[in-house]
Protein backbone atom coordinates (compact mmCIF):
# COMPACT_ATOMS: atom_id res chain seq x y z
CA UNK A 1 0.00 0.00 0.00
CA UNK A 2 0.93 3.17 -0.92
CA UNK A 3 -0.02 6.54 1.24
CA UNK A 4 0.84 10.01 0.90
CA UNK A 5 3.32 12.06 2.96
CA UNK A 6 0.51 15.22 3.59
CA UNK A 7 -2.89 13.81 4.04
CA UNK A 8 -2.20 9.76 5.01
CA UNK A 9 -5.11 9.23 1.94
CA UNK A 10 -4.65 5.59 0.41
CA UNK A 11 -3.30 5.81 -3.32
CA UNK A 12 -3.57 1.92 -3.93
CA UNK A 13 -4.25 -0.96 -3.02
CA UNK A 14 -2.58 -4.48 -3.72
CA UNK A 15 -3.99 -7.85 -1.86
CA UNK A 16 -2.82 -11.29 -2.37
CA UNK A 17 -5.19 -13.94 -1.16
CA UNK A 18 -5.19 -18.01 -1.51
CA UNK A 19 -7.54 -20.11 -1.17
CA UNK A 20 -6.84 -23.87 -1.17
CA UNK A 21 -9.25 -26.57 -2.33
CA UNK A 22 -9.41 -30.23 -1.78
CA UNK A 23 -7.49 -31.30 -4.92
CA UNK A 24 -5.34 -29.61 -7.61
CA UNK A 25 -7.70 -30.38 -9.82
CA UNK A 26 -10.75 -28.57 -8.42
CA UNK A 27 -8.55 -25.37 -8.21
CA UNK A 28 -7.46 -25.98 -12.48
CA UNK A 29 -11.22 -26.22 -13.02
CA UNK A 30 -12.00 -22.77 -10.65
CA UNK A 31 -9.42 -21.01 -12.38
CA UNK A 32 -10.26 -22.10 -16.23
CA UNK A 33 -14.07 -21.26 -15.54
CA UNK A 34 -13.26 -17.88 -14.13
CA UNK A 35 -10.07 -17.08 -16.89
CA UNK A 36 -12.47 -15.46 -19.68
CA UNK A 37 -13.56 -12.68 -16.30
CA UNK A 38 -10.08 -12.13 -16.40
CA UNK A 39 -8.79 -11.68 -19.80
CA UNK A 40 -11.54 -9.64 -20.28
CA UNK A 41 -12.18 -7.31 -17.30
CA UNK A 42 -13.63 -4.20 -18.65
CA UNK A 43 -11.63 -2.19 -15.65
CA UNK A 44 -8.65 0.13 -15.88
CA UNK A 45 -8.92 0.93 -12.52
CA UNK A 46 -8.14 -2.67 -11.13
CA UNK A 47 -6.04 -5.35 -12.47
CA UNK A 48 -6.44 -9.30 -11.24
CA UNK A 49 -3.95 -12.19 -12.05
CA UNK A 50 -4.95 -15.50 -10.97
CA UNK A 51 -2.77 -18.40 -10.65
CA UNK A 52 -2.45 -22.34 -9.03
CA UNK A 53 -0.11 -23.88 -7.32
CA UNK A 54 -1.25 -27.39 -6.26
CA UNK A 55 -4.32 -27.40 -4.53
CA UNK A 56 -4.27 -23.76 -3.88
CA UNK A 57 -5.52 -20.96 -6.22
CA UNK A 58 -3.61 -17.02 -5.49
CA UNK A 59 -5.18 -14.27 -6.58
CA UNK A 60 -3.48 -10.67 -6.88
CA UNK A 61 -5.40 -7.88 -6.86
CA UNK A 62 -4.64 -4.24 -7.41
CA UNK A 63 -6.76 -1.13 -7.25
CA UNK A 64 -5.99 2.47 -7.50
CA UNK A 65 -9.36 2.86 -4.91
CA UNK A 66 -11.34 1.16 -2.01
CA UNK A 67 -14.17 0.94 -4.45
CA UNK A 68 -13.04 -0.78 -7.20
CA UNK A 69 -10.80 -3.18 -5.03
CA UNK A 70 -13.91 -3.93 -3.16
CA UNK A 71 -15.87 -4.44 -6.32
CA UNK A 72 -13.22 -6.94 -7.83
CA UNK A 73 -13.04 -8.92 -4.91
CA UNK A 74 -16.51 -9.70 -4.78
CA UNK A 75 -16.86 -10.49 -8.27
CA UNK A 76 -13.95 -12.76 -8.15
CA UNK A 77 -15.23 -14.06 -4.97
CA UNK A 78 -18.93 -14.94 -6.23
CA UNK A 79 -17.53 -16.67 -8.93
CA UNK A 80 -14.71 -18.34 -7.88
CA UNK A 81 -17.97 -19.72 -4.99
CA UNK A 82 -19.99 -20.15 -8.10
CA UNK A 83 -18.06 -22.83 -9.66
CA UNK A 84 -16.67 -24.44 -6.51
CA UNK A 85 -20.71 -25.27 -6.20
CA UNK A 86 -21.22 -26.49 -9.43
CA UNK A 87 -18.05 -28.61 -9.35
CA UNK A 88 -19.77 -30.55 -5.90
CA UNK A 89 -23.28 -30.10 -7.33
CA UNK A 90 -21.43 -32.51 -10.55
CA UNK A 91 -20.08 -34.57 -7.94
CA UNK A 92 -23.69 -35.58 -5.81
CA UNK A 93 -25.18 -36.01 -9.78
CA UNK A 94 -23.02 -38.85 -10.02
Amino acid sequence: MEYSNQSNILKGIESIFEIEFKTNNEAEIVLKSIKPEINGSPSDRTSVNMNVHGNILKITVDAIDTPSFRASLNSYLRWIKLSYEVINLKKINK
